[in-house]
C-alpha cells in the first residue's frame, strides 16, 4: 500500500460523497396529482461542471485518473482499470466504512486478492497522476478566465515597470535640483 495514494483516495471518496455535490430540481409533475407525494425530484447532479466546481483539485485529479484507467487500451487499462475503479468506489466511497472482509465479499474476491488489487490500484494511480495533473493544468491554462488572469498580470507588470521608471526619473530630478 502506498500511503500517499491512500490519503488521496480517501479524500476523493469523502468529496465524492459530499452533500454539496448533490443537486436536485423539484419535479413539477410530482405535485400534479392529489394523491401523489410532494417529494423532491431531480437527479444526483445537474452536470459534471458543478461536480468539478465542488471538488478540490486533488480530488479532480484522482477522479480523472480513475476515469482514464477505466478506458480501453491503449489509453486505459480496460477491464482491469474498470475493476480498479469498482474497488475504489467500494473502498473509498462509503458513508460508513466497511471492514476489509465485507469489501472483499462485495467485490467477490478473497481478502488476499483484495489487498493485491488495492496495491495495484495505488501503483496505477501513482503512475497516472503526474500526467493527469499536467493535462488538467494545461487545459486550465486554455480557459478564458486563465488567459484573462495572465493578461492582468502582464498589464500589472507593465504598469509597475512604468511607475518604477517614473519614480526613478523624479528622484533623479530631485537629486539634480538638490545638487544645484
Amino acid at each position: 500500500m502506498i500511503e500517499a495514494m491512500e490519503v488521496l483516495l480517501c479524500a476523493w471518496g469523502r468529496e465524492a460523497l459530499d452533500p454539496a455535490i448533490d443537486v436536485s430540481i423539484a419535479s413539477p409533475l410530482g405535485r400534479m396529482g392529489d394523491d401523489a407525494p410532494g417529494g423532491q425530484g431531480g437527479s444526483r447532479c445537474l452536470s459534471t461542471v458543478e461536480c468539478w466546481v465542488a471538488m478540490s483539485r486533488a480530488a479532480q485529479a484522482v477522479d480523472k485518473a480513475l476515469f482514464d484507467l477505466a478506458l480501453d487500451h491503449p489509453v486505459g487499462l480496460g477491464a482491469l482499470g474498470r475493476t480498479m475503479v469498482q474497488l475504489a468506489q467500494v473502498r473509498y466511497c462509503q458513508a460508513l466504512p466497511l471492514r476489509v472482509a465485507e469489501q472483499a465479499r462485495l467485490l467477490g474476491v478473497s481478502v488476499r486478492t483484495y489487498r493485491t488489487r488495492v496495491d495495484a490500484l495505488h501503483v496505477a494511480l501513482r503512475d497516472a497522476l503526474p500526467g493527469v495533473v499536467a493535462a488538467l493544468g494545461q487545459a486550465e491554462q486554455q480557459l478564458p478566465a486563465s488567459k484573462a488572469r495572465a493578461e492582468r498580470v502582464r498589464d500589472a507588470a507593465k504598469v509597475s515597470r512604468a511607475e518604477h521608471r517614473k519614480l526613478e526619473r523624479q528622484v533623479a530630478r530631485w537629486m539634480f535640483k538638490a545638487a544645484s
